[in-house]
């Protein structure tokens, strides 16, 4: 069965979303810890590998492709303490994006259904 490429795009996008606020959140348990670094998610091989994706670079599309090869977890290399404030912007960041994401995926649901009532009531 062929794999359908935009809920596989938003799925890859939505499981980064989580993966920034589940960062986010572990920076802010870790801030109070002497030593503790922060760690910073790098989405850009994800936003490469969806962006060639929309301009027919992949022949392939997303099947068999996981979200630990696109995006990586690293320590951040600033050497600073962690900023709560920014660790806070950064989950609601990233809680806007997957609401906004999981939005996008209903309505292209609901386009599905429509087009399958429509061809069932003709």
């Amino acid at each position: 069965m062929a794999s359908d490429i935009t809920i596989d795009a938003v799925r890859l996008a939505l499981g980064g979303q989580q993966l920034r606020a589940e960062v986010a959140a572990a920076n802010i348990a870790g801030a109070a810890t002497p030593g503790f670094r922060a760690n910073r998610v790098d989405l850009t091989g994800l936003q490469g590998h969806l962006q060639a994706l929309a301009n027919g670079g992949f022949a392939s599309g997303l099947e068999g492709t996981s979200l630990e090869t696109l995006v990586q977890v690293r320590p951040d290399e600033s050497g600073t303490a962690v900023q709560l404030d920014a660790e806070v912007s950064e989950m609601v960041t990233a809680s806007v994006e997957y609401q906004a994401l999981a939005e996008s995926l209903g309505r292209y649901f609901g386009l599905m259904r429509l087009a399958v009532a429509g061809r069932a009531g003709a």
